[in-house]
């Protein structure tokens, strides 16, 4: 687990590129817009206020090659009629983005970060007796995002079969994710992220306009695909403070 001194370094390294202090900003969840000054400046405002026997995330999980391609759609935030009520808060999430798929790549690096942050030694910490492990919550994002980017096949395709639902808690059951290594689980998770990104790549934002059935009720495209990067966000604010403050302090 990286140390206090381990993220002031980072943040102070001459070397740490305006691209690697705006990615360790949005880790933080904090505001990533401004020159290289700007950001090392928020960052070295934050860290100091941070209590040095408590963890601290990742900010550096190092690159991660990616294919260069064309720029994805743009599309803007869906309106409510367009996704069940249940799925609002984790769309609201989810910022409008002049390329999608750029921005799910992005968003995957948070993940990665915050996997590295507890690492295996950590990777079975809950912090409630009932809830998922670090390892399960990064499986159950890997399983439902094949689930919601399959349905989004089916919209980019127009297809008007109804879909079935699924029952994410019993996926996470059966998924076996702690007989696993968490690298072993985050790398299936970024094979699943790379499909994904590639998807909504190759689309039209017209595309994603199409409503698919799914259930009794209906979803367009496009909040499929901010659902799948919702979730993602969602979980991410619970690895980031609930997951985190679960860790004993430096020395316990």
């Amino acid at each position: 687990m990286p140390y206090l001194s381990d993220a002031v370094r980072f943040a102070e390294d001459v070397a740490t590129t305006e691209g690697e202090l705006r990615r360790a900003c949005a880790i933080l969840a904090l505001d990533d817009t401004g020159t290289d000054d700007v950001l090392r400046a928020r960052l070295r405002a934050h860290l100091a206020q941070h209590d040095p026997t408590r963890p601290v995330v990742c900010l550096n999980p190092g690159t991660r090659p990616r294919a260069r391609a064309r720029p994805g759609p743009r599309l803007t935030c869906p309106d409510a009629d367009e996704y069940a009520p249940v799925f609002a808060d984790e769309i609201a999430l989810v910022p409008s983005a002049d390329d999608f798929a750029a921005m799910l790549g992005d968003q995957f690096d948070i993940t990665r970060a915050l996997a590295a942050t507890f690492g295996e030694g950590n990777a079975e910490l809950r912090y409630a007796p009932d809830k998922w492990s670090v390892r399960e919550t990064i499986g159950h994002l890997c399983d439902c995002e094949r689930v919601l980017s399959y349905r989004l096949l089916r919209a980019l395709r127009a297809d008007t079969v109804t879909l079935p639902g699924f029952d994410h808690v019993g996926y996470v059951a059966a998924g076996g994710f702690e007989a696993r290594t968490l690298a072993e689980v985050v790398a299936e998770f970024a094979a699943v992220r790379d499909a994904t990104v590639a998807l909504v790549r190759s689309a039209s934002a017209e595309a994603f306009a199409f409503r698919l059935s799914v259930g009794s009720g209906s979803i367009t495209g496009r909040a499929l695909a901010y659902l799948i990067a919702g979730h993602e966000r969602h979980h991410q604010g619970l690895l980031r403070e609930r997951y985190l403050d679960a860790v004993p302090p430096a020395g316990a």
